[in-house]
């Protein structure tokens, strides 16, 4: 379909040993019905051919950007990302999963039709095929329905960055970074403190999103040794709601995230 505006939307891939799963991701990112793209792939110090495929793929297409940088971690990698993006909106796709062909167009659709400063939409879990499911309907959401909603274990929308369209300004202009100290919830905090900074926002049950689940992710390989990571970012999270003066029902929910986090983390280590 064609746009009546044609704005430019960045696209920011780390990647970081991911040779296996690189080729379909990025195929599926230049493959999208809108054309209109910055492809930034940025290399976070692989050491398993991924840089030598990287070259490759920078001789393909003129809208893709080649970074290598030494090891820095996802989030830092993000950061760098959106310091280099050139999009007025902006996204960001794991190295491992792949999009929808529409994924892109929808959501600058979302972003000129409704003229609000976030979009969601939903998402396939992969290998299985199936998809998140929710009980709530397409629309536009104000702040507190859609921190909620970010604050949630479960839906479709979360507080993954993935399935998620940003006005690139808004991260700049509010200094907003995605924490680096942190292995866990780094995505989480980020969107809690986006929606902060913003009023109006657009959510959509289609799934264009595909989150391939593997054993050896760092998400999956969560034990107890990570529950330091969880109570920082929950703890963050808090602060973050009282900073804002946000509602008190809102603040209760972070509550009960960070005690289902903790008692998830307990059960996780007791299995292994």
């Amino acid at each position: 379909m064609l746009m009546s505006l044609t704005p430019l939307f960045s696209i920011v891939v780390p990647f970081y040993n991911l040779r296996a799963y690189m080729d379909r991701c990025i195929k599926s990112i230049l493959r999208q019905s809108y054309q209109q793209i910055e492809l930034i792939l940025i290399d976070d110090g692989s050491t398993d051919g991924t840089t030598e495929r990287l070259d490759y793929w920078a001789k393909v297409d003129p809208r893709i950007r080649i970074f290598q940088r030494a090891n820095h971690g996802v989030s830092a990698t993000r950061n760098f990302g959106v310091q280099v993006a050139n999009g007025k909106y902006i996204t960001f796709v794991d190295g491992d999963d792949w999009v929808e062909h529409q994924f892109i167009e929808f959501m600058v659709q979302s972003f000129e039709r409704y003229q609000v400063t976030m979009v969601a939409c939903g998402f396939y879990y992969d290998p299985r095929g199936r998809s998140a499911t929710t009980k709530h309907e397409s629309g536009v959401l104000n702040r507190k329905e859609m921190m909620n909603r970010v604050l949630k274990l479960s839906g479709s929308v979360r507080g993954y960055s993935w399935n998620k369209g940003y006005i690139t300004a808004v991260i700049k202009d509010n200094g907003l970074k995605f924490t680096s100290d942190i292995d866990l919830m780094e995505d989480q905090l980020f969107n809690v403190q986006y929606v902060n900074a913003c009023d109006r926002f657009y959510f959509d049950t289609q799934p264009l999103y595909h989150y391939v689940q593997r054993s050896d992710s760092l998400v999956h390989a969560f034990n107890l040794q990570k529950v330091p990571d969880t109570i920082v970012a929950n703890y963050r999270i808090i602060q973050e709601l009282n900073r804002a003066n946000a509602v008190e029902v809102t603040r209760k929910k972070a509550l009960q995230h960070a005690k289902k986090r903790q008692r998830y983390a307990k059960k996780t280590d007791s299995i292994i």
